[in-house]
């Protein structure tokens, strides 16, 4: 079975509203999956599953079942995360990347900064995108492209990507 990263979108575990750790585990093993491990309770799970998409999708039908929790998980190829994570490493700055399924490519050409500021995007396809937020510890990206999108999207950290490449390398 191939190994596969879940990021999940408005999830906190432990927090009202989420699943705790405990429940994502069993609602991944429930779904057929192994090697399950949650690597921060931001809702990254890396698995292995030979259907990963169905996997996720029976995990979060559980979750909501069991706590109201209801959006969207992104599922994304580990060794994908992985060569994400090594792309990660040259951008300085406060990086933070963006999870989305889209059909189109980006619709700006890059690096593209917002009227808003605060951030800038520096690499986008349609399956993620990388910015740079202006001030350090802050997340910006997720409003700004699902404004820009139409899309449901989910973040995070740099910091987040490199632990999940330290965990399933």
């Amino acid at each position: 079975m191939a190994r596969h990263v879940a990021f999940f979108r408005n999830l906190n575990l432990g927090q009202r509203g989420s699943p705790t750790t405990q429940q994502m585990l069993d609602a991944f093993a429930a779904a057929g999956a192994t090697d399950v491990v949650s690597v921060r309770v931001n809702g990254t799970v890396a698995f292995a599953s030979s259907a990963p998409a169905h996997t996720r999708d029976l995990v979060c039908s559980t979750l909501m079942r069991q706590t109201g929790w209801a959006d969207v998980a992104l599922v994304r190829p580990a060794r994908w995360v992985l060569d994400l994570a090594e792309d990660l490493r040259p951008i300085e700055g406060n990086a933070e990347v963006s999870f989305f399924d889209s059909r189109r490519d980006f619709p700006k050409a890059l690096p593209w900064r917002p009227e808003t500021g605060r951030l800038t995007v520096v690499r986008a396809g349609r399956r993620h995108a990388i910015s740079v937020n202006d001030e350090p510890r802050r997340s910006y990206a997720t409003p700004v492209l699902e404004r820009l999108l139409g899309l449901r999207v989910t973040s995070r950290g740099a910091d987040t990507l490199f632990a999940v490449a330290a965990r399933i390398a």
